[in-house]
């Protein structure tokens, strides 16, 4: 037998089809994550998601006479290296019609790039500078300011018992992103509820002692934290915790960004009592009721990295499918190109991302998607979700900043 392969070679780059995908319309997807640097380890995974459901999508016909194509390049969690891999995407033949983003500090360095070019960015983080129009960034999650302001709402609501105003201090990354929440906007709301602002502690990118932060904290005794840092950073925090007797002394809250699975792994009963703003169902156990179709992909592929890190690479690229389905709807499959995507963008209303959490709706002037937020619990070593729990609007201009 004489196997037959059509060897196409465009741009340096070579595509092998089967003679069913020949016909096909190609659309290709990039993606800009960060294998190497300082995000590295909370990344795990999140490039074998994207590519695994690239191949589901195809494999299962999820956009007929369509054939995706997946592109993609390590940021290395440094800005020249994600500019370089950025404009290596956009040099290649065909061009993609969108990028995925995996960082706030890369993803408002590129932004003027992607609005320029007109390759959207669909990003993981969600950093008021991307909803400045005119912006061709598109955020998933519900603003980092806006759950700030909602693990604020839900402590005083439900976890805060006395009568005395509570003393809340941040803690949180020392760059971009881990700051993006400390804004005049929810210091005013945090303020507003009855709550004391006492200070703001920082955490190095990769810490390896955070004692005199800590002290600091102990010294002002806070009676609630919140902050956004990936797991291997707070794994620090709780261990120097431990050390000082602070853990159960006050009430910690993380953002999404963590890992509740390596977390866990990391410092098991370290985690009581801490609670997180989720944006997506992280825990493997709970896609089957949920998102079955994550289950599926994830089992597909026999993967190993961490089921929480690997859902935010499945969910992305899934909204970039549905995306790439309103663009066909609107301009044909051999017109889709980076405007149709941002045009897509615009008009995405209330997509759950295959029932993996809260919808996503953005539009002509809204660039992130979702308007709430998934309550977690550590407790008894386990990642507990609670409720789903409305955000407030704290960005600037938005409806909820106290005047």
């Amino acid at each position: 037998m004489i196997l037959l392969m059509g060897l196409a070679m465009v741009m340096g780059q070579m595509v092998w089809s089967s003679p069913a995908i020949a016909e096909n319309v190609q659309i290709k997807i990039g993606h800009l994550p960060h294998m190497t640097g300082g995000y590295a380890a909370g990344q795990v995974g999140i490039n074998d998601a994207f590519l695994d459901t690239v191949k589901y999508a195809n494999d299962n016909n999820l956009i007929p006479g369509v054939e995706l194509v997946p592109t993609w390049a390590d940021g290395g969690t440094d800005v020249s290296k994600s500019t370089a891999a950025f404009k290596k995407m956009i040099a290649e033949t065909p061009r993609p019609v969108l990028i995925l983003g995996e960082s706030t500090p890369i993803g408002i360095a590129l932004k003027s790039w992607h609005y320029k070019e007109m390759v959207p960015d669909l990003e993981g983080g969600s950093s008021v500078d991307f909803f400045k129009l005119p912006s061709a960034t598109f955020s998933q999650p519900a603003p980092y300011v806006n759950q700030a302001g909602a693990f604020i709402d839900y402590f005083m609501e439900k976890l805060w018992k006395k009568k005395t105003k509570p003393k809340f201090a941040w803690l949180t990354w020392d760059h971009p992103a881990g700051r993006s929440p400390i804004t005049p906007e929810v210091e005013a709301y945090i303020k507003s509820k009855g709550v004391e602002i006492v200070g703001a502690e920082f955490i190095p990118l990769v810490p390896t002692d955070m004692t005199p932060q800590l002290l600091r904290l102990k010294k002002l005794k806070v009676d609630v934290t919140y902050g956004c840092a990936y797991h291997n950073a707070y794994a620090v925090v709780l261990k120097d915790a431990k050390k000082l007797g602070m853990l159960g002394k006050f009430t910690m809250g993380f953002m999404y960004w963590i890992s509740p699975k390596s977390l866990l792994e990391a410092v098991g009963p370290l985690t009581e009592g801490i609670w997180q703003t989720g944006i997506f169902h992280a825990d493997i156990k709970a896609w089957n009721t949920y998102a079955p179709k994550y289950m599926e992909i994830y089992n597909l592929n026999n993967r190993k990295s961490s089921p929480d890190i690997y859902v935010s690479g499945l969910w992305r690229t899934c909204t970039a499918i549905e995306a790439v389905k309103i663009a066909i709807k609107n301009v044909g499959a051999k017109n889709v190109d980076g405007k149709a995507m941002y045009d897509a963008l615009t008009q995405m209303k209330d997509f759950d991302g295959w029932g993996i959490g809260p919808a996503q709706s953005f539009s002509e002037t809204r660039r992130y998607g979702q308007d709430k937020v998934m309550m977690y619990k550590f407790t008894n070593q386990e990642h507990k979700f609670i409720e789903y729990y409305p955000t407030p609007e704290l960005y600037p201009g938005g409806k909820d900043v106290p005047k």
